[in-house]
């Protein structure tokens, strides 16, 4: 598997190997057998599936994540398995796992976790969004109450986003001036925040629901002690792009008015700052004392 084959989602949607099948009916005790398979949304460098798996007359769903093989992605999926057990027994809707072969030795050299299927699906589209939000604001707090191991969070090395020295205005930016104005907040020293249990990567797209109610929190990659800001900034940035600044600006009142604490602006710029395509797309930043802005488009 090369680099451009990743990027070009081939893997993504390729269906499984036959000896990728067969680690899985093995995995799930003698006598199984796959009778399903389903492609599901999502999945940035790795290819996510429900499989349909029957024995002995009944039929379970599973979820079968695997990352392409050439790519040295097998410590990500170590880390992945790490935190899933970090966080099991946690109260959260997370997916337990029933097998893993981080090498891929029976599953064609891919590296594969076979995870239970949790209930529900990707919800994008609220008829409610103030429910909707109250809902993610009400799981940030409980993911934030959660007295969990994970190492410190680092703002310029634990993050995948642009590093602080990558800095750049856009080329069509509207607002250069906003843009630097910008920068030379996140020059200045992260706030010294309470540290507490992050996921890292609480978007939207990482939430499952069923009738109103959130059903499922993915993607474990990434787990952290930090500022409960650079959660909720995570998606605020994601909400501002995909609907509306006052989307954004909706969450942090709801959260700040659950977890009862305020939340540091310097945590809402890091995400837009270093995250040029995002804030194109109109992501919120707030510098201190300042009122809230767009980010140019």
């Amino acid at each position: 598997m090369t680099e451009g084959d990743w990027r070009d989602s081939g893997f993504r949607q390729r269906r499984s190997s036959a000896e990728t099948l067969a680690w899985v009916a093995a995995s799930m005790g003698r006598g199984s057998r796959i009778v399903g398979y389903r492609r599901l949304t999502g999945g940035v460098c790795s290819a996510v599936n429900r499989l349909t798996v029957e024995r002995r007359g009944m039929r379970t769903f599973v979820v079968l994540r695997q990352y392409p093989g050439g790519l040295d992605l097998q410590g990500t999926l170590e880390k992945e398995i790490a935190n899933l057990g970090v966080v099991a027994g946690s109260g959260l809707p997370v997916p337990g796992i029933l097998a893993a072969d981080v090498a891929g030795a029976s599953t064609g050299g891919a590296p594969s976790l076979l995870m239970t299927r949790l209930p529900g699906h990707v919800h994008l589209n609220p008829a409610e969004p103030r429910s909707w939000m109250t809902r993610i604001a009400e799981l940030a707090v409980l993911l934030h109450s959660l007295d969990l191991p994970a190492k410190a969070f680092r703002p310029w090395t634990d993050s995948w986003i642009a590093p602080r020295d990558g800095f750049q205005v856009p080329v069509d930016a509207q607002k250069p001036a906003v843009w630097k104005a910008a920068f030379g907040v996140m020059a200045t020293p992260p706030p010294k925040d309470t540290a507490v249990f992050l996921h890292c990567d609480l978007l939207p797209v990482n939430m499952l629901w069923s009738r109103g109610r959130i059903t499922g929190l993915t993607d474990w990659n990434s787990i952290h002690r930090g500022a409960r800001a650079i959660d909720v900034g995570h998606c605020r940035r994601y909400l501002a792009a995909l609907y509306s600044p006052e989307w954004s600006e909706q969450l942090r009142s709801l959260y700040e008015s659950i977890a009862g604490v305020t939340l540091d602006p310097w945590w809402d710029l890091m995400p837009c700052c270093t995250m040029t395509t995002a804030c194109r797309s109109g992501s919120v930043v707030r510098s201190r004392g300042a009122v809230p802005s767009m980010c140019p488009a």
